[in-house]
């Protein structure tokens, strides 16, 4: 048989080999990040809209602000107010509260090891030069630092595999990422412009891939 054709043949069965073996990448969304049985939950399906969001509201206020005290005092008195009544519409806040706690911070165990892709908003940890070596991907605009931090199952803690990191064009950039998801719990220091925070993390990447956003 001619060199050349067996040179050809061996490359085309190579490459074929390698395409076999290739690790199926997996699309996700941050839907997929909280187990489906608990998506599906929905404790104040007996309420109307404006009842649902007065509870979310409460909770939201019991879990977000300081100590009672005097800059504080009006917002509890608006909370003291809201709270019988709901009661009395049938609402369990501990219950509702115990819930909410189990959604935001129970994780997928079965994503573990699995090559995955999905979008987010980059947020930066570390950077070498101009380039972005460990960030946070979040699902929206904000999250961490203008507003209190998505739940735990929400973040992503991302460290970049491509020698020198990822060039990122902006704080928030939204990207893909694609890499080897493991669940993880951590807490990781940010640094912000009054001081650093605490973010409490569900998940862990090893970004092979990061490409701005596209649909």
């Amino acid at each position: 048989m001619n060199k050349t054709i067996q040179t050809f043949i061996i490359i085309v069965c190579s490459s074929l080999l390698l395409t076999a073996g290739a690790e199926p990448v997996r699309q996700l969304s941050w839907d997929d990040l909280i187990p489906k049985h608990l998506r599906s939950e929905e404790l104040l399906a007996d309420l109307d809209q404006e009842q649902r969001d007065m509870v979310n509201w409460v909770i939201n206020m019991l879990e977000n602000l300081p100590n009672r005290g005097p800059e504080t005092e009006a917002l509890y008195k608006e909370i003291d107010e809201a709270m019988p009544t709901l009661t009395k519409a049938g609402v369990d806040f501990a219950a509702v509260m115990a819930k909410r706690k189990e959604i935001r911070t129970a994780v997928v165990e079965e994503l573990s090891g699995q090559h995955i892709r999905v979008p987010g908003y980059l947020l930066p940890l570390e950077i070498s030069g101009e380039k972005v070596t460990e960030f946070l991907l979040v699902p929206y605009v904000g999250a961490c630092i203008h507003v209190p931090p998505p739940p735990p199952n929400q973040i992503v803690h991302v460290t970049v595999l491509r020698k020198g990191g990822y060039k990122s064009n902006k704080i928030y950039e939204p990207v893909w990422v694609t890499g080897k998801i493991a669940v993880k719990s951590m807490n990781k220091e940010l640094h912000l412009v009054d001081g650093s925070a605490g973010i409490n993390i569900g998940y862990a990447m090893q970004a092979n891939h990061i490409a701005p956003y596209k649909k």
